[in-house]
């Protein structure tokens, strides 16, 4: 019988997590996509099956949604925010955010900002003051690559 994982701490997760995300966004396939993180399919369905669907002709396809447990960082009003979501859907805003927030940042139009006004994230509400922004930027204090937060402890100390 194989043995069971837990899979929340495990080291893998994170890169099981964008495979998913990538077969979602992009269409890939998930040995495609596997590959393109550097991990294999029977990691991803290891870590992520409830996920994934199974064709009759055997091809896994990504669900639109999920509730896996996420840890992440929200841009909020105090800055970085750790926050814990159990939604696909709330990591791919504050994504956007931070997308939008880089965007704003490159070209200095608010408009980026604008789809944001008054959403949250883990009930934490997204930063779009462009002036309150610029003042994190300017004591460099946005990141704009640190959505997940590093998982400490656990068996595999990581």
């Amino acid at each position: 019988m194989p043995r069971k994982i837990k899979v929340v701490n495990h080291p893998a997760r994170p890169r099981a997590l964008r495979v998913l995300a990538r077969m979602r966004n992009r269409g890939e396939v998930l040995t495609q996509a596997a590959r393109s993180e550097h991990t294999t399919p029977r990691t991803v369905v290891r870590i992520v099956g409830k996920q994934l669907r199974r064709s009759t002709s055997g091809r896994y396809s990504a669900t639109s949604g999920d509730t896996l447990r996420r840890d992440i960082n929200v841009f909020g009003a105090a800055g970085y925010v750790p926050v814990t979501v159990r939604s696909s859907k709330q990591p791919q805003l504050a994504s956007d955010h931070l997308i939008a927030v880089g965007r704003f940042l490159r070209t200095g139009d608010a408009e980026w900002l604008k789809p944001f006004v008054g959403k949250r994230v883990g009930g934490v509400e997204l930063l779009t003051d462009p002036d309150r922004i610029r003042e994190f930027a300017d004591a460099d204090l946005i990141k704009l690559d640190s959505l997940y937060r590093q998982q400490r402890g656990g068996k595999y100390g990581n």
